[in-house]
């Protein structure tokens, strides 16, 4: 067996012994039954053993893909819930030169101030 496909059912054990399954395809293939007289047919029971070890491969692969997609999506998660919250105010002036909008709201103070001066006092508008 090569080590690649070792590692992969080194993998496949440890995971599936988490899930509390215990046959995994190797075991599968190697179990070795006692014939008798009037015993089942060995081909047959081959074929059928061939084709529950294609369905462990697949639910492998199945399970294996999700708990991947499951992984990316705590670390997004996470990330999402460590990324710094923007108040409205600065997303909606979000590209603007803070610079200018000091200067911007410097000149419309200015300007309040002196209509205020303008307006009679008497009058109450203030």
């Amino acid at each position: 067996m090569d080590e690649h496909m070792k590692r992969r059912l080194d993998k496949q054990r440890k995971l599936f012994s988490q899930l509390g399954i215990t046959l995994d395809a190797l075991s599968i293939h190697e179990k070795e039954f006692n014939t008798k007289l009037r015993g089942y047919d060995a081909e047959e029971v081959d074929t059928f053993l061939d084709s529950v070890i294609k369905d462990y491969e697949r639910f492998y692969a199945t399970i294996a893909d999700l708990m991947d997609k499951w992984q990316e999506q705590q670390i997004e998660l996470r990330d999402l819930k460590n990324e710094p919250k923007i108040s409205p105010p600065a997303a909606v002036v979000r590209g603007v030169n803070p610079l200018e909008l000091e200067e911007i709201i410097v000149n419309l103070e200015s300007t309040v101030r002196q209509l205020k001066d303008k307006l009679p006092q008497s009058e109450g508008y203030l």
